[in-house]
């Protein structure tokens, strides 16, 4: 029975560089997430925020009309973030994406009726929170 064959192919990758891609399949992928993750997220906060201000006694007209603006806002917000990730340091990254996050939960809260020290209160923490989880993130995975 004759031995097995070794493999080929060229040795392991080293860690932090990638396998060549064509500029086609680059630019697919590229464009897949930087359009597809701000979409469905727009989505989800447009939607919930139909939800809430028609809970808060809004016409059903004047809650879908604050649901797509949250919606096409946080759509052109979150395609840019992640256009320009490569652009920005990591502090920089992970500030910006915090901010986001903060600012929309900020937003959801002062929607339901809360006041603007509420809504304060609940984004400012959120996205400091946010912000520490990304920067761990960005650094971990760069470093």
């Amino acid at each position: 029975m004759p031995a097995h064959a070794a493999h080929e192919g060229p040795g392991p990758v080293a860690r932090g560089t990638h396998l060549p891609q064509t500029r086609r399949t680059a630019e697919a992928g590229h464009a897949r997430w930087e359009w597809g993750v701000p979409v469905t997220g727009g989505i989800a906060l447009g939607l919930y925020a139909v939800f809430i201000s028609s809970e808060t006694g809004n016409s059903a007209g004047h809650a879908w009309l604050v649901g797509l603006v949250t919606a096409l806002v946080s759509i052109a917000v979150g395609h840019v973030l992640l256009r320009e990730r490569h652009r920005m340091v990591a502090e920089v990254r992970a500030a910006a994406f915090g901010a986001f996050f903060g600012i929309c939960m900020g937003f959801l809260c002062s929607l339901s009726g809360g006041s603007v020290l509420r809504s304060t209160a609940i984004g400012l923490p959120l996205g400091i929170g946010m912000g520490l989880i990304s920067y761990y993130v960005f650094y971990t995975h760069e470093h």
